[in-house]
């Protein structure tokens, strides 16, 4: 069996990441699922947002990851589909918490019920930004 296995990751926008990878975890809507070499083939939906990594060798990444599919075909390619992905390294934390303490506003005094549904999900986004953003820092000292 090898020991990598073929991440692409898609965008509205195209080809996002492609490289072999030795393992990667996924928020999905059961729970966070750890891909590795050989893993079963499966079709299975993203969490509306979250924190994935990708581990490559010794080296991890992590990114904010929002919405979409993971196709996973003959144990050693992997179709990630997403909404939108950020790498953890590149984020702007100040923008990040801006963003947070915008959606908690937000959500204290919402002025109706669409309104406090898209500051959650703007929300959970910014928490998600600032995760990756932090475990970046954390291991890329």
């Amino acid at each position: 069996m090898s020991k990598t296995l073929t991440l692409n990751v898609y965008t509205p926008n195209g080809l996002f990441y492609s490289e072999q990878v030795s393992a990667f975890l996924i928020p999905t809507e059961l729970g966070p699922l750890m891909v590795e070499p050989g893993y079963t083939n499966l079709i299975t939906m993203l969490k509306p947002s979250g924190v994935m990594w990708i581990k490559r060798g010794m080296q991890t990444s992590y990114y904010a990851i929002f919405g979409g599919a993971l196709r996973m075909s003959q144990g050693d390619k992997a179709d990630l589909y997403c909404e939108e992905i950020n790498d953890g390294y590149e984020i702007d934390m100040a923008r990040a918490i801006a963003a947070r303490d915008r959606s908690l506003d937000r959500i204290a005094k919402p002025e109706s019920e669409e309104e406090l549904k898209m500051a959650k999900l703007k929300l959970a986004k910014s928490l998600a930004r600032i995760d990756a953003k932090s475990l970046s820092e954390g291991k890329r000292g």
